[in-house]
């Protein structure tokens, strides 16, 4: 194939708008034998486990190290496969790696790598009926032939399930496995084999090694009865899960620097959130105030959220333990007050009449809801900012409304844009 067709710009095929039908499609062109190789390996099992790695990966851009190891290919192996998803229209590149020119004190020479789109191709919607809309990568399936269902449903289990890694056996043929010489060392059981002798009150090398123990050790895990643990070693619970996926589906909608995160990760960091009896908007808006506690999605997109947002909760964590201990330290060197003390104190609060005069009730805060709202939407703010300050002070806080008007004087910053 051309590769002005290997291009995203340049392809027939539509986008597709997830992992699980691209893995569909997938094993449709594996099964249908499209692919057919004059060199180097064909489409198979190898070929179905890039698939899967690629499908998790958004945006899709892999480097070839990272295949390397999740396939554990060597690297020629892994081009070979990019090229026949390539070859058959299920893989198109966005952007083409390509290496950065070094710059005064740099030691090494740096790359970016490719960016992929994961497309489905025409042949599969042509061969099951499946009826599209639109133009371009843009087309979405509308609907498919009565045939086409049965297909789809049998693509479906296939793609539900992990394709098992093809281990290499080595054969040996019969006359290699006799064994002919005392240099060999004989198996357990198989001694007889060995005329081995002995010098003295000296063992041969066969012998010693037939006396060691072959018994492999077992491989160290986990206790058959642990339960697994949140981020700060809370016990996970159905229940804590069905409250974190809701809340990962929500930040998911509403705070756009968390979708570098898989929805798993996600869900597993807020877990604890979900432990705490929080709605989702409550967590909308902590995760608002973490990102502007660390700049994140207004100066920089983390490429891992959920370990900020881990980082945050053990932080967090950590400051209340101090305060806490804090309170104890200043309880323990304060001592008790004797009772002539005490009714002297008594007396001065009656003579001042502080006893009958309620304790004045802090400022309350801005809504959760308004707060996540104006995160979202900054350009509200500003322009409450310029029509009555006073207003919007009372409306979104001190803080926030002191970022925001500092935010809009500097030249170099765009409120609204992100």
């Amino acid at each position: 194939m051309p590769q002005e067709h290997q291009l995203a710009s340049g392809t027939a095929g539509r986008a597709a708008l997830d992992g699980y039908s691209w893995r569909q499609a997938a094993h449709w062109v594996h099964g249908a034998g499209l692919y057919v190789a004059t060199h180097g390996p064909r489409f198979g099992e190898t070929t179905l486990r890039l698939v899967e790695v690629l499908a998790e990966l958004t945006p899709c851009r892999p480097t070839i190290a990272h295949l390397m190891r999740r396939l554990k290919c060597s690297k020629r192996t892994v081009q070979y496969h990019l090229q026949i998803l390539r070859a058959t229209g299920l893989l198109a590149w966005r952007s083409i790696g390509t290496r950065l020119p070094m710059t005064k004190g740099q030691t090494r020479v740096e790359s970016l790598a490719s960016e992929y789109e994961r497309l489905i191709p025409p042949s599969y919607d042509r061969a099951l009926g499946i009826r599209t809309a639109g133009e371009g990568l843009e087309r979405r399936m509308v609907g498919i032939s009565e045939e086409g269902r049965t297909v789809i449903a049998e693509l479906g289990k296939k793609a539900a399930k992990k394709p098992r890694r093809v281990r290499r056996t080595v054969r040996h043929s019969s006359t290699e496995r006799a064994v002919s010489t005392s240099r060999c060392t004989p198996m357990v059981g198989t001694t007889h084999l060995v005329s081995s002798s002995s010098v003295g009150d000296q063992k041969t090398t066969g012998d010693a090694r037939v006396t060691k123990s072959i018994t492999r050790k077992k491989p160290t895990g986990k206790l058959a009865g642990e339960r697994r643990r949140t981020v700060l070693g809370q016990v996970v619970t159905a229940a804590m899960m069905a409250a974190g996926d809701l809340m990962a589906r929500v930040a998911y909608r509403r705070v756009p620097w968390v979708r570098q995160a898989s929805h798993d990760q996600l869900r597993w960091v807020l877990n604890d959130i979900a432990d705490r009896g929080w709605s989702p908007e409550r967590a909308v808006a902590w995760l608002v105030e973490i990102s502007s506690h660390y700049g994140a999605g207004a100066l920089w997109r983390p490429e891992r959220p959920h370990a900020l947002i881990a980082h945050a909760l053990r932080q967090e964590t950590e400051q209340v333990a101090y305060d806490q201990e804090l309170r104890q330290d200043i309880a323990a060197r304060v001592g008790p007050m004797d009772n002539a003390a005490m009714r002297e104190l008594a007396g001065l609060a009656g003579l001042f009449a502080l006893m009958d005069t309620p304790a004045p009730t802090p400022e309350s805060d801005p809504a959760e809801e308004t707060l996540a709202r104006a995160h979202w939407a900054p350009r509200t703010v500003v322009a409450a900012i310029d029509d009555n300050v006073d207003a919007a002070i009372d409306r979104y806080g001190v803080d926030l409304v002191a970022r925001y008007a500092g935010l809009a004087a500097s030249p170099n910053v765009q409120i609204g844009v992100r």
